[in-house]
């Protein structure tokens, strides 16, 4: 390159470094002036509010890692900012984002991170509290593996994925030795593999992961599934799920999602959602596919407490404990429980002694995905009575 080209290269990298910056600086003081949002539709999470100074905090580093985390949510046109990044990931040859990998066949993974020991030892215990105080009461619990422990081979080489299945063996060991039946889904979702178990675009399962589990916990659970025949219905194509949001990778994706429908048309369930006083008789709110958040076309999303009451025979009486993985599982056991409450501890701040009392509450199971059980706090909160 002569002394001229050297030149005029210098000169735009100077000024592609000045126009970068100026940009910077115009967005983070538009951050600083515009007012401050609660939630993000497109990644479909609550977003991270303006910590409150706290002497202790500051001393800690936590006050630090708040205001960091909420400049982060807070940042001008964030959304168009994730996309800009990852296409400069892309280019770069990155194939992670946000805690999801550009995994092969055109899956979004999110990946797992060990849990919190001391945080996963009191979510146990909490478990097993209360199973010894309820020992009348069958307890069940399915924390359902996510893809990137089915579905690892899609991932990209070298992915620093924590071991999953190494802490699902260790909880359902724990679980067990405290009186709680361990439903492993293991098993069942790695037999079919070559079915569509989880979106490309979401962290979630899909609804014929669902029912495979569903028939495979029967077997313990003292039904048997398949004497309710079900037909898979297409509800929306359209269908573009968070861990697209999050990083920023396959924004044009879609993906099919699908509901299951009683092929006999069974009566149709009552569902109660409590807080919101409202009753429907139907457990999808079509209006949700319509929105960013698809998958909310199940329950109309997650809600505090949620009661089901049924039109078959059987006088059980169930509680499930949940996150939203439950939401497209639940239809499937109406056809099993006279009643079914449904809690999310996420928000529920009710007494839960109480509740099943009311309820005449007969079993109980724990309905998680592993990613957000190994990572959750709330559960032992509403467990304990906190």
């Amino acid at each position: 390159m002569n002394e001229k080209n050297k030149t005029l290269h210098r000169r735009a990298a100077i000024i592609t470094g000045w126009v970068f910056t100026a940009v910077i600086a115009f967005f983070f003081l538009g951050s600083l002036i515009a007012k401050d949002r609660t939630f993000s539709e497109k990644e479909n999470r609550m977003l991270e509010k303006a910590p409150v100074i706290n002497a202790g905090q500051i001393v800690s580093g936590r006050y630090e890692e708040k205001f960091e985390t909420y400049f982060s949510d807070q940042f001008l046109l964030r959304d168009m900012w994730i996309e800009i990044k990852a296409g400069f990931d892309r280019l770069t040859g990155k194939v992670e984002s946000n805690g999801v990998f550009l995994g092969k066949d055109g899956y979004l993974i999110e990946g797992f991170t060990e849990p919190d020991e001391k945080n996963l030892k009191e979510t146990c215990r909490a478990m097993g509290d209360f199973a010894a105080e309820h020992k009348d009461i069958k307890q069940y619990a399915m924390v359902v593996p996510n893809a990137v422990e089915i579905l690892s081979d899609k991932l990209p080489a070298f992915a620093p994925a924590a071991d999953q299945g190494k802490y699902l063996d260790a909880l359902g060991k724990d679980l067990e030795g405290q009186g709680i039946t361990f439903l492993d889904m293991r098993g069942v979702l790695e037999k079919n593999r070559e079915k569509k178990l989880y979106y490309r675009t979401d962290h979630h399962w899909t609804t014929e992961a669902a029912y495979l589990a569903f028939l495979e916990a029967g077997e313990t659970m003292g039904y048997k599934g398949t004497e309710v025949k079900f037909e898979a219905l297409p509800v929306t194509g359209e269908f573009q799920g968070t861990l697209s949001a999050k990083s920023g990778f396959r924004s044009g994706e879609k993906d099919e999602l699908e509901v299951y429908l009683p092929k006999d048309g069974t009566v149709s369930s009552v569902v109660n959602y409590v807080e919101e006083q409202k009753k429907t008789a139907s457990f999808y709110d079509t209006e949700k596919l319509d929105t960013r958040d698809g998958y909310a076309c199940f329950l109309g999303g997650n809600h505090p407490l949620i009661r089901i009451e049924t039109p078959t025979q059987s006088e059980k009486k169930l509680l499930v404990l949940k996150d939203s993985y439950a939401n497209c599982y639940l239809p499937f056991l109406a056809s099993q429980y006279r009643k079914i409450v449904v809690v999310d501890p996420r928000y529920y701040y009710g007494d839960l002694e109480e509740l099943m009392q009311v309820e005449e509450i007969q079993e109980v199971l724990y309905l998680y995905n592993a990613n957000t059980f190994f990572s959750d706090t709330s559960l032992q909160m509403v467990l304990k009575g906190g």
